[in-house]
């Protein structure tokens, strides 16, 4: 295999390209949210996204489990769109930096949940790390949205609303984990793709939404990043430990920035990135007081 190959393969290459389509996505949605409602976006982003991947599954034709394999997915699938709609809902209100720092609370969800959900062991430090990554998160609305003045300055829903969002994207990371040893990762992609447009599609006749001229490029982008986001994610997942590909997610901050800036003239002030080191230091610490169980698990 010539260089070449082996650099686009990389699982690292698929996660920083994952992560800076997610931004992307993020920055569509936003763009898209000032002529349109962010329920009906959300509709389109992911009706197309289906169509996306059904044509996908055409070309590549992946064996699919049974059908008793979809309740789980459509669970999984409820858990995606909310985690989707409250994310996109916040990014139309809030900078795409800021939304991207608080939901980075997300990775300190999943050791409490699989505490929860899956009666894993919880240990003092990722307790500790957790806490400190919500410190760093309250430093930041608190600052955006003087939180404990008597009259807000901010969108404080808008600011709450990532952080709402992580929490159901990490229910349905904890909730993967029942079924990740035993479906393929393009499976897993596949689900993650069309059945969350499951929950959208009442939306279109409910509202009795119509196409909006000059919008549908729009919806058409918003759903091949997306699609691209996970299907990259997937891959890259399938090709490296979980605790070496989560520095990319880190990243987003940076592209989110840049995007903000470039496209939106946004620029997060000090105190965000103050807010966003504490949760990035937060979760580097509850990934290194993980990374010894996960490796034992794997070793069995």
């Amino acid at each position: 295999m010539s260089q070449y190959h082996r650099i686009i393969r990389s699982p690292y290459l698929h996660a920083a390209a994952a992560i800076f389509f997610a931004s992307c996505m993020n920055a569509v949605i936003k763009g898209l949210s000032a002529y349109e409602s962010v329920v009906v976006v959300t509709a389109w982003r992911y009706s197309l996204g289906a169509c996306l991947a059904l044509v996908l599954w055409a070309i590549f034709r992946p064996k699919l489990p049974g059908w008793r394999a979809v309740p789980f997915h459509l669970l999984r699938g409820f858990f995606q769109i909310m985690s989707a709609g409250l994310f996109f809902w916040g990014v139309s209100v809030i900078p795409l930096a800021t939304a991207a720092a608080l939901g980075l609370t997300g990775t300190l969800m999943v050791g409490p949940l699989a505490w929860l959900l899956l009666k894993e062991p919880l240990k003092r430090d990722v307790i500790v790390g957790t806490l400190l990554g919500f410190g760093g998160a309250l430093y930041i609305i608190n600052f955006e949205a003087d939180l404990f003045s008597a009259n807000l300055e901010g969108p404080l829903f808008g600011y709450l609303a990532p952080i709402f969002a992580s929490l159901f994207h990490s229910v349905s990371v904890v909730l993967l984990r029942f079924r990740s040893r035993s479906e393929d990762p393009i499976v897993v992609a596949f689900f993650a793709n069309t059945l969350p447009a499951l929950y959208v599609l009442p939306i279109f006749f409910l509202m009795d939404i119509q196409p909006v001229e000059g919008l549908i490029g729009g919806y058409v982008m918003a759903a091949f990043l997306g699609v691209s986001f996970w299907s990259l994610t997937t891959l890259a997942y399938s090709g490296a430990p979980a605790a070496k590909l989560a520095p990319f997610t880190y990243t987003q901050l940076i592209w989110s920035a840049l995007i903000g800036l470039a496209i939106f003239n946004e620029w997060p002030g000090i105190h965000t990135w103050i807010g966003a080191s504490i949760i990035v230091a937060a979760c580097l610490h509850v990934m290194r007081a993980t990374s010894p169980t996960i490796a034992s698990r794997e070793k069995k």
